[in-house]
């Protein structure tokens, strides 16, 4: 199976999960506009992905390891299914991403 399909729909699902939290924080200005940003960000890097640009692909896996991190912290916080998903997703994202072949191939449009 090929690498491409599935590191889009990571960061696909991802995207929809942020945009899920933020439709979900009524009343709370600051987080809807926030979570927002970041389905955004996520959105953007699943079709640069898609696409193969270049800096896309090299910034990839530092946004996994962002996620898995902020996922790590909001474990700590409070444990939750989200913050379990996110860091799970995550990491599996980031073992996927740290592969040569696979960054190669994501590359190729």
């Amino acid at each position: 199976m090929q690498p491409k399909p599935i590191v889009v729909s990571f960061f696909t699902l991802l995207a929809f999960f942020f945009y899920g939290i933020a439709a979900i924080s009524r009343g709370e200005t600051t987080n809807l506009i926030g979570y927002s940003i970041i389905g955004t960000i996520h959105l953007t890097f699943a079709l640069g992905l898609w696409r193969g640009l270049e800096i896309f692909v090299n910034l990839s896996a530092y946004l996994a390891l962002l996620d898995m991190l902020f996922g790590l912290l909001w474990i700590m916080v409070g444990l939750s299914f989200p913050a379990a998903t996110l860091t799970l997703l995550s990491a599996l994202a980031l073992f996927i991403l740290m592969d040569e072949d696979v960054r190669s191939e994501l590359k190729m449009p």
